[in-house]
């Protein structure tokens, strides 16, 4: 986009008014003469108020360029277009990155002072660890964003919200939902229903989820079941109350939390069954494998929407959407924020408070899958009534807006997502046959240790 100025020109004019007042006796000058006038008065009007000096056009706005930088599909290009033409000075230039490279290269900016974008998103699994150091954001309190805390639940707002609820450093863009989206051309290759309702049916639980692979499987389709076991894994921590740390409390509990152990259990079970197409999200050979359709579900939160339509457009309508196995939970959801060390923290927190109002979330959740966070977002009854037509008109507005009204945040502490980075690195050694499962964890623990100080 070419940043460009308004011009205006300012054109004054002067109305001079003569004013001739005639007085005097006629008097005959001939046969058929005109009355002449004896001589003219002389006029003696008054000095004319000056009328007042027109007021100036505002000068024209300064050429500013906003960087955004985020990480896999939060839909705003279109809504870039549309803020310019209130904003024809504003120049925005967004730089998307993978999801843990974009949160490294945040930490690193912040820490070095300089590098970082005007805006920079963030996920929840990083939220903890960087508003810890509210100093290094903008405050958005300063600008008016107190005003915005009654969009939010209070789960939202509050963490985004310094620990003495002095510094507001972030506003909400969505919230993660789960559910388990799935190929229905590839399940009824394999002769399993294609009905949402049936589909979820078939895995209650995680267990019975792996039980459905070795089905699928069984009936050689020439896909795998799922795309990588790291997602398997997140999908069932993410259901936790607890997960990495004891809640409220800086206590790293990954060693001794039996449901973390459990969830790494049976992620090693459904690799040693041949489940998994040993993929590793975000990476280049993950994004093709959606449009060549080499495995057969995913778990899904909202978001994931967006990644599968703008990797694979050419699979609209081989989708739908099901029930999450075990109970509802969050998987990400984000925030926009602003650094301290960006030069044009007002413009950025306009654009930023435009991105994230409600009636964008409902646009953004129409056209990419993103629910919403904001609450009148949540329950606008086009959102409510959704159906995504690029997944088989599934009824996404239903399903992630139960997800959402059921959600109940899991607590996580700063450093959870380098945590769970650590853990998830683990997961892909295994899978990819580099080492085996217990010596796989004994590592996963100790990097966990070492991210965690």
């Amino acid at each position: 986009m070419i940043a460009h100025r308004r011009h205006f020109a300012v054109m004054g004019s002067v109305a001079l008014a003569v004013v001739f007042a005639s007085t005097g006796c006629g008097k005959s000058s001939g046969t058929g003469g005109q009355s002449a006038e004896k001589g003219v008065a002389e006029t003696a009007a008054a000095p004319k108020k000056a009328e007042p000096a027109p007021t100036p056009a505002p000068p024209a706005a300064e050429p500013i360029k906003l960087t955004v930088n985020n990480f896999g599909v939060f839909g705003y290009k279109p809504l870039y277009e549309e803020y310019r033409k209130t904003h024809p000075n504003v120049e925005i230039v967004e730089s998307v990155n993978e999801y843990n490279a974009h949160h490294s290269n945040l930490v690193n900016h912040l820490a070095t002072g300089g590098g970082a974008a005007d805006i920079e998103a963030i996920d929840e699994g990083f939220m903890a660890q960087l508003k810890a150091r509210p100093e290094q954001f903008t405050n958005l309190l300063d600008f008016g964003a107190g005003e915005l805390e009654k969009n939010y639940p209070a789960f939202k707002w509050q963490s985004s919200l310094s620990a003495d609820g002095k510094r507001q450093i972030g506003l909400g863009t969505d919230t993660g939902g789960l559910a388990m989206c799935y190929r229905t051309d590839l399940f009824a290759k394999a002769k399993l229903p294609t009905d949402p309702a049936a589909v979820s049916a078939l895995w209650p639980t995680w267990e019975k989820y792996v039980e459905t692979g070795v089905a699928f499987k069984a009936a050689k389709t020439g896909a795998a079941f799922f795309d990588a076991a790291s997602n398997l894994y997140n999908g069932q921590v993410f259901q936790l109350d607890k997960a990495y740390y004891e809640p409220g409390t800086n206590q790293v509990i990954v060693d001794t939390n039996p449901a973390i152990k459990a969830a790494w259990d049976l992620t090693m079970k459904a690799i040693d069954q041949g489940l998994s197409a040993k993929l590793i999200a975000w990476q280049p050979d993950w994004v093709t494998a959606f449009q060549k359709g080499t495995f057969a579900t995913i778990t899904c939160p909202a978001w994931m929407q967006g990644y599968i339509k703008e990797n694979a457009p050419g699979t609209a309508g081989k989708w739908n959407i099901a029930a999450v196995p075990g109970a509802a939970g969050n998987w990400g959801g984000s925030w926009l924020t602003i650094p301290a060390q960006s030069k044009h923290p007002k413009e950025a927190y306009e654009l930023a408070a435009f991105l994230t109002a409600p009636a964008q979330q409902v646009r953004i959740f129409k056209d990419v899958g993103n629910f919403p966070s904001a609450l009148p977002a949540m329950h606008d009854p086009s959102v409510e009534g959704f159906k995504n037509p690029f997944f088989n008109d599934a009824a996404t507005g239903k399903i992630f807006g139960e997800s959402a009204s059921n959600l109940k945040p899991q607590y996580q502490g700063e450093k959870h997502g380098p945590i769970r980075k650590a853990v998830e690195d683990g997961i892909t050694r295994v899978e990819q046959g580099r080492q085996k499962s217990a010596a796989s964890f004994a590592q996963a623990l100790k990097d966990a240790a070492r991210a965690a100080r």
